[in-house]
């Protein structure tokens, strides 16, 4: 009597894990793309790298734009600074050319999704290049936050 039910219980046990192995493989095999793996494929075709014109006003624009990412606002500075150079200072007094190169900069702190790491970046790269004029790029930079401040109170 122990061995019949020894019996039926590892038939009833092995047919449990057939009926399991098939259930597992029916409901697996429509699925060839686990959902999370749909996300990154989707994440990946939103941050492709955007192209960014070196025009001043468009790369000032582009700076100020809310709809940029942290990344895409890293790379609009790498461009920026293999682009646009401020050059040595000549007198105390801006000329428009630099105010208008260091209007980036008030244009990129300012923005919501400029992180402070990438606002650093920028004011460290510049200063490399353009060592003459670190108080106006500290004091661009320092008006570009203050208004960055005003619409975080809005």
């Amino acid at each position: 009597m122990n061995y019949i039910f020894m019996v039926i219980f590892c038939v009833a046990l092995a047919l449990f894990l057939f009926l399991s192995l098939i259930a597992y493989l029916i409901t697996s095999s429509g699925k060839k793309i686990p959902k999370k793996d749909k996300d990154v494929a989707a994440v990946k075709q939103k941050k492709a790298k955007r192209v960014f014109d070196t025009n001043l006003d468009n790369m000032i624009a582009a700076a100020a734009d809310p709809n940029l990412s942290d990344s895409d606002l890293q790379e609009l500075v790498k461009l920026y600074v293999a682009t646009h150079k401020l050059g040595s200072k000549t007198s105390k007094e801006l000329d428009d050319s630099a105010k208008k190169k260091l209007e980036f900069v008030a244009s990129l702190a300012s923005n919501m999704n400029a992180s402070p790491q990438t606002v650093s970046l920028l004011n460290k790269e510049l200063k490399k290049i353009s060592a003459s004029y670190k108080k106006e790029i500290d004091a661009y930079e320092q008006m570009g936050l203050a208004k960055r401040k005003i619409k975080e109170e809005q």
